[in-house]
């Protein structure tokens, strides 16, 4: 193998990591969606209220 051959395969590793990383970051930066609360427990906080 040449240096030439390393020095590439080592180039095409860490782009492969660090584009990993990247995505992976990007997925668990996004905020997850709003759930929306079940209507029984807004019922049973006003009646809670009164």
């Amino acid at each position: 193998m040449s240096t030439g051959f390393i020095v590439a395969l080592v180039i095409v590793f860490v782009l492969i990591i660090g584009l990993t990383i990247l995505i992976t970051n990007k997925a668990y930066a996004r905020k997850p969606e709003q759930v929306d609360p079940l209507p029984g427990k807004e019922l049973a906080q006003k009646e809670l209220d009164q």
